[in-house]
């Protein structure tokens, strides 16, 4: 069996920049933190928050979805399907917070893949390195807007739930296209309003709390801006769900 320092020697070996080991992770950010803007980025920071995060963001989603909601294991299952996954792929979760996403890809790539997980907060990653980290799962602390990995790396790329609270989310989305293969899938999962709800006042609302909707026509835009081809495009409740192919 691979062990967790063999996954961890792994992804260093495929970081485009120095790291360091820090709780059971890869800290290429050290004191260079991303911005936190609102009450909602914050809390993903606090220790406490990173141990009760399954559960309580589970439930806020499932409200979210509306009737579209689905269990646990459904949803791990159609998150691997969506993006094909098989033995021996390369995929990156981006914003993964405790790496529950993170450690099915890794089951479905196998011990001969690799599934790493990619957040900015130190206590979700060290939640996601003690309770999700296996031979071919490991995890990195690193910021969304410029991924530590060279272009054309990942066979598949994930971002679930995480692009509403990124910065910079239009840069996120054209590095998550950046580093996949020609041919690689990408599946994105972000909150998302209908184009009529698009006006200040509106956005000004979630971004009090630090989250920001976007409007339906925006991902698959900048996906497609990016050199992918939409293949997947679905609104359920106040979620979105995007699936593309890397053309290019």
């Amino acid at each position: 069996m691979i062990t967790t320092q063999a996954s961890r020697q792994r992804i260093a070996e495929l970081l485009d920049t120095e790291s360091t080991v820090v709780d059971g992770y890869l800290d290429v950010l050290g004191a260079n933190t991303p911005p936190i803007k609102g009450i909602g980025q914050a809390a993903m920071r606090v220790p406490l928050v990173s141990r009760i995060y399954e559960p309580i963001w589970r439930k806020f989603f499932r409200l979210a979805m509306g009737s579209n909601a689905v269990g646990v294991r459904r949803e791990k299952q159609r998150a691997v399907d969506s993006l094909g996954i098989t033995e021996g792929a390369l995929v990156l979760d981006v914003g993964c917070g405790p790496g529950l996403f993170t450690r099915a890809f890794g089951t479905a790539a196998g011990e001969s893949g690799l599934a790493i997980g990619l957040d900015a907060s130190e206590s979700m990653l060290a939640e996601a390195a003690r309770t999700n980290a296996t031979g071919s799962v490991g995890f990195v602390r690193g910021d969304a807007g410029r991924l530590p990995f060279a272009d054309k790396t990942f066979d598949a790329v994930a971002c679930f739930f995480a692009l509403h609270f990124f910065p910079d989310a239009e840069g996120a989305l054209a590095e998550i296209a950046r580093v996949t293969a020609p041919g690689g899938r990408i599946a994105v999962t972000a909150l998302a309003h209908p184009e009529l709800l698009d006006f200040p006042l509106f956005r000004r609302t979630y971004q009090l709390s630090g989250a920001r909707s976007l409007a339906h026509h925006v991902v698959p835009d900048l996906l497609t801006a990016a050199g992918c081809e939409i293949t997947g495009r679905k609104s359920s409740g106040a979620v979105q769900f995007v699936t593309a192919v890397k053309t290019a």
